[in-house]
C-alpha cells in the first residue's frame, strides 16, 4: 500500500496533526558522463526531500529517500519529468507545532543509481502541503487544509561539505568568470567544473552571495556554441 494511501488510512494519535507533503511531479536535467553505455531512462533515482533546519527534529520522515517513477509522455531527450511513487512525505505531530512546518520551504536533491556517472539538477518540483484530520464520530481522515507551495531552488545544501580546497577553487572559477561578464548585456556564457554536479550547489551559492546569478545552459545553446568551438556550460549574469 502507497504512503499516499495510508495517510488517509492510519489512524492519528489524540493530541497530533498528521501533515502531508504531497509531490505531484519532480522536473530536472541531467548529466551524463557515459552515454555509450549509460542511460538516465535506466536508471533507478531516489528522491530526497531535505526540510528547513529544525523539522528534522520533529520527524524522522525525512530520513527516507521516495522513489521516482518517469513520465515517458513529459520526459524528452535533455529534459526529465518524474513522479513520486510513495506520493510524498506525511507524518505526525503536535498541534502547537504545525504552523513551524506549514510556513517552510523544502528543498530536493535527486540521488542517481549510478552517481560517477549520472548527476540530476532539479528545476521544479510540484508540491503541496496538506493538513489532515481525523473526524471523530466517523474516523474518516480529511484533508482540512491545503497549501500550494513553490519551488525554490537551495543554491547551497546543508547536506553536503565542502574541502577547502574546493571552496577556493569554485571561488577562482567564479572570479574568472565574472571577469568575462559583458557591460552591455550584464551576462556571459562560461564553462563550469562542477564535478559531476556535485559542485553546483556551492559554486551557485557563493555567486549568489556575490551578487551574481549562474545557470546552467541548455544542450542546444551548449551544442551550438561548441560549434563556434567555444566550451560552455552555464551563463553568469549580475543579480
Amino acid at each position: 500500500m502507497s504512503k499516499d494511501l495510508r495517510a488517509f488510512e492510519d489512524p492519528i494519535e489524540s493530541g497530533l496533526i498528521r501533515i502531508f507533503v504531497r509531490i505531484s511531479s519532480v522536473v530536472c536535467t541531467f548529466e551524463n558522463d557515459a552515454p555509450d553505455f549509460v542511460k538516465a531512462e535506466d536508471d533507478t533515482p531516489k528522491l530526497r526531500v531535505l526540510p528547513e533546519s529544525g523539522i528534522t527534529e520533529l520527524t524522522d520522515a525525512f530520513n527516507n529517500s521516495l522513489s521516482l517513477i518517469r513520465d515517458k509522455r513529459k520526459s524528452t531527450d535533455d529534459r526529465l519529468v518524474w513522479s513520486v511513487e510513495e506520493g510524498g512525505v506525511w507524518f505526525d505531530i503536535p498541534m502547537e507545532e504545525v504552523k513551524q512546518v506549514w510556513v517552510s520551504e523544502f528543498s530536493f536533491h535527486i540521488e542517481s543509481e549510478k552517481p560517477r556517472y549520472l548527476a540530476y539538477y532539479v528545476k521544479d518540483v510540484d508540491h503541496k502541503i496538506e493538513w489532515l484530520q481525523q473526524d471523530d464520530e466517523t474516523g474518516e481522515i480529511r484533508s482540512l487544509s491545503v497549501h500550494k507551495k513553490t519551488f525554490k531552488p537551495s543554491p547551497l545544501s546543508e547536506k553536503e561539505s565542502y574541502s577547502g580546497a574546493e571552496v577556493v577553487r569554485c571561488a577562482d572559477m567564479i572570479g574568472r568568470a565574472a571577469k568575462k561578464i559583458d557591460i552591455r548585456t550584464g551576462s556571459a556564457l562560461v564553462k563550469f567544473n562542477t564535478d559531476k554536479g556535485r559542485l553546483e550547489t556551492l559554486i551557485t551559492g557563493m555567486a549568489e552571495k556575490l551578487g551574481y546569478r549562474i545557470e546552467p545552459l541548455d544542450k542546444d545553446t551548449i551544442a551550438s556554441e561548441n560549434e563556434k568551438d567555444n566550451s560552455v556550460s552555464h551563463v553568469i549574469s549580475l543579480k
